[in-house]
């Protein structure tokens, strides 16, 4: 296989990172900012806590990021019904990806950058095994189905069960679940394309390949996992633009 000069090939994926770190972030802005009456009371600090995020990353405040995540993630392991959430994965997701992009610092010493490639993988790992545990239980239910599960697991709670409100909270989060099962092949698709990222840099390409081809597989959209490829097989880079890239064919700017 034919790579680009390493400092080369690592400014383009730098470069896409960032792009797709914005998508994501423009995304998990949008969702979880949105607070309103049908926000669950008991994650609603969860949501707030999203709504700094961007403030953090465009101050490249990476410390904050992974402070801020772990409040994230203690608020929703909390309560029982998001215990195995998607969110889970996301926030697992999002520490990857701060230890990805100090692991492709041209600052760190060997040692440290395969240090935090370890952490992003792990928690990549666990991004993913949280969105299959997830969808192994709302995939294959139907809209009345999910309303099933979200009444059981909501009403067992008292928080829920004795608020005047809990049939709008119900209500958003059955909209909640069905609109992350539709983003879940581009969730997972990031996840393989960031694991894919780890493998180039480890030189075992025949794996990074695999991962990007499996990235692609669930988002054909997905710019950053064709450019490692072409990166990979010494192809030009791919441009798509700034709102195609924000919004792909399948998704628009107001289904956020």
């Amino acid at each position: 296989m034919r790579i680009l000069p390493k400092h080369k090939g690592t400014r383009v994926i730098i470069l896409i990172m960032a792009i797709l770190s914005l998508a994501g972030l423009t995304i998990a802005w949008a969702y979880y900012s949105g607070i309103n009456k049908g926000a669950d009371p008991r994650v609603k600090d969860a949501r707030i806590l999203y709504g700094r995020f961007n403030m953090y990353a465009a101050a490249n405040d990476q410390e904050r990021i992974l402070v801020l995540l772990d409040s994230i993630h203690d608020i929703f392991r909390s309560v029982a019904h998001y215990q195995n959430s998607y969110e889970i994965g996301v926030v697992c997701n999002n520490r990857a990806s701060v230890f990805l992009t100090r692991a492709i610092s041209d600052t760190l010493v060997e040692e440290v950058r395969q240090h935090y490639f370890a952490l992003a993988e792990r928690e990549l790992d666990k991004g993913i095994e949280s969105y299959r545990r997830w969808l192994s239980t709302f995939d294959a239910l139907n809209e009345d189905e999910i309303a099933q599960v979200v009444y059981n697991d909501f009403m067992s709670d008292p928080v829920i069960s004795g608020d005047k409100r809990a049939e709008a909270y119900m209500q958003q989060r059955v909209k909640d679940i069905l609109l992350a099962r539709a983003e879940m092949p581009r969730r997972l698709s990031v996840s393989y394309t960031n694991l894919g990222i780890i493998r180039r840099h480890e030189n075992r390409l025949e794996e990074a390949v695999g991962y990007y081809v499996k990235a692609l597989d669930l988002w054909e959209e997905n710019l950053a996992a064709q450019n490692n490829l072409n990166i990979i097989f010494g192809r030009p880079v791919e441009r798509h633009s700034f709102l195609r890239r924000l919004f792909p064919p399948e998704r628009s700017p107001d289904t956020n």
